[in-house]
């Protein structure tokens, strides 16, 4: 088979970006007979394989990105036997079957959180190309009945395949957490998030929570919050900054900005705690990569996250900042609560420490190629 997986947009950092090369490298290391096009943004050095050739898009303007997608593949493309839009947006007039990832339904759950045109692409646009697509790939099924509810379509031309992580996600040494802290300047005590800083993560509930943490539930506590994570510029948060300074806490948040994947693993296991807020989560990879670093995980009961986590990570019903503080509390001192946690973690995570997700999504090629 010649398979074309479309990735473009993966340069960004983020959960789409790590799924999407989880995904390739677990086909390229299960697969050594098809051929692999890669089209993406920006070359990956990471992504090499005799059985693998990478088509770089020329710019990585989003809007000049697709019209040269839509322009250029339906043509270079004819030849292929199958192509996989791995990063929710597509390309119409696809001369061969197509499959589609879709991730989450977050732009119209939510669409006060990011740009009109985003909104309209997706209320039409979207819909009318997965109706058209020979299947979809839901990464759980949250998103799987979202994209029902949302978009009218058919659930039995949708798969359900959850995504997995890398085997680096583990606990690393005191060493390599020394090492980490000192990179970026952080405290031996700390609690994390990682994620982009965009309204839809719901900062502002976590720094508000952990003002509240260190002022009245638990003043005791010298630790400092850690959000690591870069701008997202479609929907930048700009409240947080006024928080910080109302709350006073400017020598208590420390912002990483973009961490590579590689310090990510000692990051986790050196925090004490990691914290979701989000107000959606199609899957929620950074819940699994803490977890699998040993990490206690408390996160908001919303999206895929209770699907996710199972019995594994302390969940919020209500996105409350002294609620929120008081579970953070009641980790920090709770030494039975936390090996709990940590313990279950462990094996929540190994769930997706595989590659599943690439045997899943191989036969599903091979079944829509077939015909079956």
């Amino acid at each position: 088979m010649r398979i074309a997986i479309e990735a473009l947009g993966i340069h960004d950092y983020g959960g789409g970006r790590t799924a999407t090369l989880n995904l390739l490298r677990n086909l390229l290391a299960i697969d050594q007979d098809n051929q692999y096009l890669a089209i993406l943004s920006a070359p990956e050095p990471q992504l090499v394989a005799r059985n693998l050739q990478q088509l770089i898009a020329p710019t990585t303007n989003r809007f000049l990105m697709r019209a040269w997608a839509q322009l250029v593949l339906p043509i270079r493309l004819r030849h292929y036997d199958l192509i996989h839009f791995a990063k929710n947006l597509t390309v119409f007039g696809m001369p061969i079957p197509t499959v589609v990832t879709i991730y989450d339904m977050t732009t119209l759950i939510y669409p006060d959180l990011l740009p009109k045109i985003d909104i309209w692409y997706w209320r039409w646009i979207q819909k009318y190309a997965l109706r058209r697509a020979d299947q979809v790939i839901a990464i759980s099924a949250t998103t799987k009945q979202d994209v029902q509810t949302y978009l009218g379509i058919d659930p039995g031309k949708i798969r359900l395949i959850y995504p997995s992580i890398q085997p680096r996600f583990q606990p690393a040494n005191e060493e390599q957490v020394a090492q980490t802290r000192t990179r970026y300047g952080l405290s031996e005590k700390f609690i994390l998030h990682v994620g982009r800083i965009d309204r839809k993560n719901n900062l502002g509930l976590l720094i508000e929570a952990f003002a509240e943490l260190i002022q009245s539930v638990m003043p005791e506590y010298n630790g400092v919050l850690v959000i690591a994570g870069g701008e997202y510029a479609k929907s930048p948060d700009k409240s947080l900054t006024k928080i910080i300074k109302r709350r006073k806490l400017s020598e208590r948040i420390i912002f990483t900005g973009r961490v590579p994947d590689s310090d990510l693993p000692a990051l986790y296991s050196g925090a004490q705690l990691a914290v979701i807020t989000s107000l959606h989560e199609g899957f929620g990879l950074v819940a699994i990569e803490a977890m699998a670093c040993g990490t206690p995980l408390i996160a908001n009961c919303t999206g895929a996250l209770p699907e996710v986590t199972g019995e594994a990570a302390l969940l919020l019903n209500e996105p409350d900042p002294q609620k929120l503080a008081a579970a953070m509390a009641q980790v920090l001192n709770d030494d039975k609560l936390r090996a709990q946690l940590i313990e279950a973690g462990f094996a929540q995570a190994r769930a997706y420490q595989n590659q599943a997700d690439a045997h899943q999504t191989l036969q599903l090629y091979r079944d829509v190629i077939c015909g079956t």
